[in-house]
């Protein structure tokens, strides 16, 4: 499954937001340290984890195994200046996270926003189930 948003950030930006542990912790997870390639995720909802990057080509594409699921951010400069974002994720069933995690990246690079609520009793998800 994939969805798509359109950053008006650079690739440059919109790849270090994802590709740094600053850029994750601003909009992702409560931390995210890298080390050999592995990125240690403590998530709000509790969840941690050690997920490896799988391939990462600056301002184009970062992969990683994420919670026994594989995402990919493909990013692709706009016509106009800007960043086409979209991201895929080989479990079906990922359509709410995918698109909370797609709109929590937009307002932390376009408009220095954390959209995340800081409440361990709710999800990440903008539309619980």
């Amino acid at each position: 499954m994939e969805r798509k948003v359109f950053c008006a950030s650079g690739p440059s930006d919109v790849y270090r937001a994802v590709s740094t542990s600053l850029g994750r912790e601003r909009f992702w997870a409560t931390s995210a340290p890298e080390s050999g390639g592995v990125i240690s995720f403590v998530l709000a909802d509790g969840r941690a984890g050690e997920c490896r990057i799988e391939e990462a080509v600056p301002h184009e594409l970062y992969r990683l195994g994420y919670f026994g699921r594989t995402l990919t951010f493909t990013l692709a400069a706009g016509e106009t200046g800007g960043t086409e974002l979209t991201l895929s994720s080989d479990d079906p069933d990922d359509g709410a996270e995918v698109v909370s995690l797609l709109l929590r990246l937009k307002a932390s690079v376009d408009f220095g926003v954390d959209l995340r609520n800081h409440d361990e009793t709710r999800t990440a998800s903008y539309a619980d189930s």
